[in-house]
């Protein structure tokens, strides 16, 4: 009976222990670091919590393992780090403290099992769980290859041991013993100060024993006594390259007060130019932390079987080089004239070309006249802001017409139809819907304040009444000094549709308007056959897609003679004696040649489109200009943009930094309302500098313009390559009026004094290719006082806003009368804005193509700037590089396959018997490496015009 109920009480202790163990073999799976972990007895789950043998999890790891029979508690021991654990107890030790278990270590089936994720995490693993294979996943650490828990050190120097980001003051930063994390009673690293989230400490040195294309987990914790939003851990590179200010991965976390925090984030290896570990708060626009503490910064190898390269998230594939910014790889292309990219076009003969007055006067003779030229006399001004414009009429010699209109635009409204001319209504009972209308009329431009300069029109057939939907809504733009413009614009009638306004408001400009007519064919007359044309077309663009032209093969040549010269590698061992047959590769990484864009707010921004914008200014430019913030009345207004700006466009390695610009003397109407006492918001001219003009007070402003450049120029002295002093000064000359070309002597005195180092440029826009182009002559007048009357300056910008195609010879023969005052030049805002035309994106990459050709074949030339480089942030959204989805444009592989294949050196070879390699290169900087017999040395060097270029490199 006894042995009866023994086994009945056996019986039920089992059962009871099946109730919560689980044996788990062929369902649960242990792989570490990508491998099954061999075990002599199967994972079991005990209350959710998965146990697997001791010593098989132990020594898997890496750790050495003891038992204590007496105490029943197994030992583990790894890098430093001791786990302690004891059969049936729920508190274990890790280095001596007390950690509680959800479930203790116990004995199934004579072997010890312990719980798996308590077990790893403790030796710094991370452990994850898939529940669709049942398997757990461990993946080891292998040890620290950067670590700070700072305690026993007595200092932690800037520039040594860290650096600082966003200007963040280095004294912030100090040792304490206010908080530990490593033991509660050590050290921690303190950034105090801080007044920008921003504010950033850098641990230099992070990733020296890094192995490229390995994945590491970067650790830190942070406390925050008032806790802490967005704390970021990141990667970075150096102060000058490309991930100094974006890091290259990054995580963020929100810190809770008077609380230790683990913050990492997992990073693959990819650029040997990343060295930092940096923290920060991200994005700026987060509440600033004026404390925090780190602590245990530590950068572990993430071990994988086999590590996944992830997808290239480059906006283009780019080449690497360890402290330079990235460059465009190459296309693959050749390197000669012959190998240029041209685009295949037919164009028609002049017998089959249909030009629109040849279809005008296929028409019937005898079309229906809805309105005529006393129509538009009869006009009357309308809008808000109809004060901004005057219009009279005016005599007329040689046109089929003697009298037009002329119409002034003083001011540009906020809107253009605020400004607009009315006409009388057509009448709604004579026409029919359907009837095919033509609007037939003659304008020119006589001046237009812009960089373009054109003038432009709007024309709308409309709605009487809201929400007035147009039938006719087209733009009409002539060239400034080019005579008159024949005009056709068809439209199909509606009934309702009989407004008639002509839109003045575009720019500051005197238009002339004469023979205006409208004509109704009716339905007689297809749609198709009648004339359409609102473009004043100055140049047929044959050129830009035919290969064999003359002008661009000798700009060719001469970018061969002017911008290449001889490299010559000598190559010695350290006893001085010439190595023949050593290898040597030739690696040009930037030019000496600026090659830049327009800058501005997107740099820094903590989005995506920031990240891409950071990336593609880092990737394709060696220089910059700021958009607007070193203008003078938004600097004085917020200087921080500007300083911001400079910083980071080193970080991203920038070489140069233009700035633009010191004076901008635009028209009193365009900086302050007299009438309203009320100053106009404008970047250029400050509410103080207007009522000084308006004083004419002229030594009040010879001091606030003094103190102005003296605050710009000092502010950024050394730091910029060039000074704009003064800006489109042909149509901005409200002081140069008032006071005499003498103002000019003083601001460029004052520009030489503040900054002597800086390159003085006179800016101008306007001087574009076009025939019959008063720019020029203008512009010539001004150089030609400015030569002759001593003002100290040193170089010329043209601007070269083109407003639609010209002949590329035709612009470089401008530059040309430009260059002959013998001053250093650039294109400092190159853009097109060819919106009134079809879009034709072959013909503007090919405008580029040229435009680029011939400026690097100017002797004098010594940048070529871009307005801006991505539609998404471009005053016409058009520029030359990037669409707004960042996808490359015709016109961007152009650029890179010039400034980065066609004019970029990449050579390899051997020296000779005397130890030497020579070769041909393209000004600019370069990584020169030589190598023989396991012995490798590289020199970086700056191969530019007027040097010996002659390396001698030592193996050792």
């Amino acid at each position: 009976m006894k042995k009866l109920v023994s086994l009945i009480l056996v019986f039920a202790m089992l059962v009871t222990c099946f109730s919560c163990v689980a044996f788990a073999e062929d369902e649960i799976k242990i792989m570490l670091n990508g491998k099954a972990l061999t075990m002599d007895q199967p994972p079991v789950i005990v209350n959710d919590r998965t146990l697997v043998p001791l010593r098989a999890i132990f020594e898997g790891l890496g750790a050495t393992v003891t038992w204590d029979d007496s105490t029943k508690t197994a030992t583990g021991i790894k890098d430093g780090k001791e786990i302690k654990i004891t059969i049936d107890n729920t508190v274990a030790k890790v280095d001596g403290k007390d950690v509680t278990l959800d479930v203790p270590a116990q004995i199934i089936s004579s072997r010890t099992m312990v719980p798996v994720r308590f077990i790893s995490e403790s030796l710094g693993c991370k452990v994850d769980w898939d529940g669709t294979t049942k398997t757990v996943i461990i993946e080891s650490a292998q040890g620290a290859i950067f670590e700070l828990t700072f305690d026993g050190l007595s200092e932690f120097a800037n520039n040594k041991d860290f650096i600082t980001g966003a200007t963040y003051d280095a004294k912030g930063v100090s040792l304490t013993d206010e908080y530990d994390h490593t033991t509660g009673e050590g050290i921690s690293l303190k950034l105090a100060n801080r007044t920008k989230s921003d504010h950033r400490i850098k641990f230099l040195n992070a990733f020296k024993d890094a192995v490229v294309g390995e994945t590491y987990v970067v650790s830190a914790f942070v406390y925050a006594p008032e806790g802490a939003e967005k704390v970021g851990i990141g990667t970075y590179s150096d102060t000058g390259t490309a991930n100094a200010f974006s890091p290259a991965a990054n995580k963020e976390y929100d810190i809770a007060a008077n609380k230790w925090t683990l913050i990492e984030v997992e990073y693959t290896h990819k650029d040997a130019a990343i060295t930092q570990v940096g923290i920060d708060q991200r994005p700026a626009s987060v509440k600033c932390a004026p404390t925090l503490y780190v602590d245990d910064v530590k950068v572990v190898k993430k071990a994988v079987s086999a590590p996944v390269e992830p997808e290239s998230t480059t906006l283009i594939p780019v080449t690497l080089r360890e402290g330079k910014r990235p460059t465009p790889s190459s296309n693959g292309l050749g390197k000669t004239y012959d190998d240029l990219i041209f685009y295949d076009r037919a164009f028609e003969t002049d017998g089959e070309k249909k030009d629109s007055e040849t279809m005008f006067n296929a028409l019937p003779k005898n079309p229906k006249v809805m309105a005529d030229h006393s129509d538009m006399v009869a006009s009357k001004l309308q809008g808000s802001e109809a004060s901004l414009a005057s219009v009279e009429k005016v005599s007329v010699e040689g046109m089929p017409f003697t009298e037009a209109l002329k119409a002034k635009v003083t001011g540009v409204p906020k809107y253009a139809y605020n400004t607009q001319m009315v006409l009388e209504s057509l009448e709604d009972g004579t026409f029919e819907d359907g009837d095919n209308m033509l609007i037939v009329f003659y304008l020119r431009t006589l001046s237009a304040e812009n960089e373009m300069q054109m003038g432009q029109v709007q024309l709308i057939v409309e709605q009487e009444v809201a929400p007035n939907n147009k039938v006719l809504k087209e733009d009409v733009k002539t060239f400034a000094g080019a005579g008159w413009k024949k005009v056709y614009l068809p439209f199909v009638a509606q009934k309702g549709y009989t407004r008639l306004c002509i839109r003045l408001g575009y720019y500051v400009q005197e238009i002339e308007f004469g023979g205006y007519q409208i004509l109704n064919y009716g339905k007689n007359v297809k749609f198709d056959d009648l004339p359409t044309d609102t473009v004043m077309e100055i140049y047929d663009k044959k050129d830009l897609f035919e290969k064999d032209i003359d002008w661009r093969k000798e700009a060719w040549e001469r970018i061969e003679e002017i911008r290449r010269g001889d490299i010559k590698v000598v190559v010695k061992d350290e006893n001085g004696n010439v190595i023949e047959n050593a290898d040597v590769k030739i690696d040009m990484y930037d030019h000496e040649f600026k090659w830049g864009t327009a800058f501005n707010g997107n740099a820094f921004s903590e989005t995506e489109k920031g990240d891409k914008y950071r990336e593609a200014v880092s990737t394709l430019f060696n220089t910059v200009v700021s958009e607007s913030s070193h203008k003078p009345a938004e600097y004085l207004m917020n200087p921080e943009p500007a300083k911001k700006q400079v910083e980071i466009a080193k970080q991203l390695g920038m070489k140069h930094f233009r700035g633009h610009t010191l004076v901008w003397d635009r028209p009193l109407d365009r900086t302050y309302d007299v009438a309203n006492d009320e100053w106009i918001k404008n970047t250029t001219v400050t509410e103080e500098l207007a009522k000084l003009t308006i004083a004419n007070d002229e030594a009040g402003i010879d001091k606030y313009i003094e103190n102005t450049i003296k605050t710009l120029a000092e502010d950024f002295k050394g730091q910029l390559c060039d000074w704009d002093v003064v800006n489109e000064l042909l149509v901005n000359n409200e002081i140069r009026t008032r006071f005499g070309n003498q103002v000019l002597n003083k601001w460029y005195d004052w520009a030489r004094k503040y900054d002597p180092n800086a390159t003085l440029y006179i800016n101008e826009t306007g001087i574009v290719g076009q025939p019959n182009n008063q720019k020029v002559e203008n512009f010539k007048v001004v150089l030609d006082y400015m030569t002759q009357n001593g003002v100290d300056f040193d170089g010329i910008g043209i601007q070269s806003h083109f407003g639609t195609f010209v002949s590329p010879k035709a612009f470089y023969d401008e530059l040309m009368e430009i260059a002959a005052y013998g001053k250093e030049m650039k294109i400092t805002e190159y853009d097109c804005s060819f919106d009134m035309n079809a879009q034709d994106p072959e013909a503007e990459a090919s405008f580029t193509r040229d435009i680029m050709i011939l400026a690097y074949s100017m002797q004098q030339m010594d940048g070529f700037l871009m307005w801006g480089f991505w539609d998404g942030s471009h005053w016409l959204k058009n520029a030359p590089v990037f669409d707004d989805d960042w996808s490359l444009k015709l016109s961007g592989e152009q650029y890179i396959d010039l400034v980065y294949n066609k004019w970029w050196t990449q050579e390899d070879g051997k020296t000779n018997t005397d130890g030497t390699y020579a070769t041909k290169g393209y000004y600019g900087d370069y990584l020169i490496t030589a190598s023989k017999d396991g012995k490798t040395a590289t020199a970086d060097v700056k191969c530019y015009k007027g040097n010996d270029n002659t390396i001698e490199i030592v193996l050792k």
